[in-house]
Formats: structure tokens, sequence, C-alpha cells
């Protein structure tokens, strides 16, 4: 089986170079670079950023996002209007991550917030999806929150409040553990 055959008969469509180490089991960097700088010469991966690979042109949104920074999951307005939790519609895709940064990248623009370790790497409220890792709606509304203690949600009908109070005591933060105490008994 080539390469190209492997990556194809993956379930996902953005790569790495460290991805492709390992799928392709090499240590070589040097090596793996080369093979993609001919792949992507030859139009048979696309590199829409450096060190970032896929093998078609189009991909997934929140797959990308999990490339451009890692550890990242998809979260606050982004998973907000996933489960329906907000109604606005928000172009930009935002993501939690170890730091504040915005990064446009074809047209699309991907947005981190900074969260501290001890909450970014709890995995509490993240759920794995194919290719990404997406806040649950409790998750969400508590990253939400402790960012934006203003923020103002359109459908909280059917969220689990034993959830929501335990994913907040993650933050370890007493004005967001009231607000959660406040959206529970609006539930």
């Amino acid at each position: 089986m080539t390469r190209l055959e492997l990556l194809k008969n993956t379930d996902r469509n953005v790569f790495t170079t460290d991805d492709l180490m390992v799928l392709w089991d090499t240590c070589d960097r040097r090596k793996i670079i080369e093979s993609v700088k001919d792949y992507v010469r030859r139009g048979r991966l696309f590199s829409p950023r450096r060190g970032i690979y896929t093998i078609k042109n189009a991909y997934d949104g929140f797959e990308m996002a999990q490339k451009l920074m890692a550890p990242s999951y998809i979260g606050y307005y982004s998973a907000l209007a996933y489960y329906g939790i907000i109604f606005q519609h928000y172009n930009e895709i935002h993501c939690m991550g170890p730091y504040s940064k915005k990064i446009t990248l074809e047209g699309q623009i991907y947005i981190y917030h900074k969260l501290k370790d001890s909450i970014l790497m709890n995995k509490v409220g993240i759920k794995k999806e194919d290719n990404y890792s997406i806040s649950l709606a409790e998750r969400a509304i508590c990253d939400s929150l402790f960012l934006n203690k203003k923020i103002a949600f359109d459908n909280i009908a059917n969220l689990d409040k034993n959830k929501l109070r335990e994913i907040s005591l993650i933050y370890r933060n007493k004005r967001l553990e009231k607000d959660i105490d406040k959206l529970i008994k609006d539930i």
C-alpha cells in the first residue's frame, strides 16, 4: 500500500507532519517533508499552511481548527451554535486553547480563546468526534460564562443540571459557580 493510499484509508483529511510520521511509520522528518513536497508539487496533497496537509482541497473547518493549534477543542460560540443553545450564526470557528490567537486560513477565521492548562487539559465535558474534539453543551456554557459573564443563551431547556454543576467545579471560580447555580434555576 502506498503512502497516499494509507492516508486515504484513514477517516481524516487534515494531517500534520507529526501525523504523517506516525501513519507512515518513520522518524525521519526530512524524508517526510521531501515526500510531502513531491506530493504537493504533483497535486496529490494540498498544503493550506506550512506543516499541515490535506488530501482534498476541501476540508472540515472543525478538523482544521484542531490541527492549527494543539491542544485545543471546538468550544464557545461554535459549540453553543452547534448544540442550538444560541441562535446567532458566527462565521468564525471558536476554539479553546493554551493561548489566545486569531488565524485566517483560506478565508476562514479561527479564534482561539485562552484557558489555563488545568482547565484545558481536563477532559470532563469534552467529546471526541471523528476528526476533532468538541465541548459538550454544558462545557460550552461553562467555558462561555468563564470568559464572558454577560453572554446570553437562547435555548437551555435540554441541559443536564448535574453535568453543568460538575463541570463548573473544574474552573475553581466562585463567580462561575454562582452563575451556573442561577442558570440551573432557570432550566
